[in-house]
């Protein structure tokens, strides 16, 4: 039985720890979106792929608890709470809404997706998100459904950014303590994402010492290259991936990720 985590990191095989806490609410509601545009395009259980043991006790879609329910880790909990009891969980302040659900987000891979093999988060979430587009040739997909689907990614990428440059400064802070890390973007296609703004990090941390700008933005890529900073470049790579997907749900529905 393989487990999945939201929480975990994931890149080219499972490995143990924490990753985005608060990120991981925002990317369930994602796979549940997800959930049900594949449902509204494939309704027969044996065409299904995302959750596809999801049985609802009424009707024919399962609620954001039942979905939870069908997809964690048998090990674990998500108490049913009232806000969780719908077919249209509200995106925005899901970390609130859903707080009291205290579901800690690991997943039982087979369940989340049929036939899931070897998956890892990146290639997860990109299968997922081309399922999406398959549901999307088939219909026209109800756009309060795609548009929450895409939301989910947007605010599962800002939360994991946020908390990642939390954790990052700290490791930094090992290495060079008082240095204060800055952000910027960069534009990926049609969408936005954060990054560390080595120069400016080297720009203002110079001002404050004798050391030159260039000298100490070469140090400080460095550490962002080597192992003490691996754990940002991993968050980076699945930060991107979150991009790319985001971009090919904007896109027509022959495109891929």
């Amino acid at each position: 039985m393989r487990l999945f985590s939201v929480f975990l990191y994931f890149l080219c095989c499972a490995t143990e720890g924490k990753a985005a806490d608060t990120a991981g609410i925002f990317e369930t509601l994602f796979y549940y979106y997800a959930y049900r545009i594949e449902l509204s395009a494939f309704p027969d259980q044996g065409d299904r792929m995302i959750a596809w043991g999801c049985v609802p006790t009424t009707g024919t879609v399962c609620t954001f608890y039942e979905f939870v329910q069908a997809v964690r880790d048998p090990g674990t909990t998500a108490i049913d709470i009232d806000a969780a009891n719908t077919i249209l969980p509200p995106v925005e302040d899901a970390d609130t809404t859903f707080a009291d659900m205290r579901f800690v987000g690991t997943y039982e891979l087979a369940s989340l997706y049929r036939d899931a093999g070897r998956l890892n988060h990146v290639k997860l979430l990109g299968t997922i998100t081309n399922r999406v587009q398959q549901a999307r040739e088939q219909i026209t997909v109800d756009s309060e459904l795609l548009s929450n689907a895409k939301k989910g990614l947007e605010l599962a990428q800002a939360m994991r950014w946020t908390e990642n440059l939390v954790k990052t400064q700290a490791s930094f802070h090992e290495r060079y303590p008082g240095v204060t890390l800055y952000e910027t973007e960069e534009k990926l296609d049609s969408v936005t994402i954060k990054v560390i703004d080595w120069v400016k990090t080297a720009e203002v941390q110079a001002s404050r010492s004798n050391s030159k700008a260039t000298a100490l933005q070469t140090r400080y890529k460095k550490w962002g290259s080597t192992t003490p900073g691996s754990e940002y470049r991993h968050h980076q790579n699945i930060l991107r991936a979150f991009t790319m997907n985001r971009n090919v749900l904007n896109a027509v529905p022959s495109c891929r990720a």
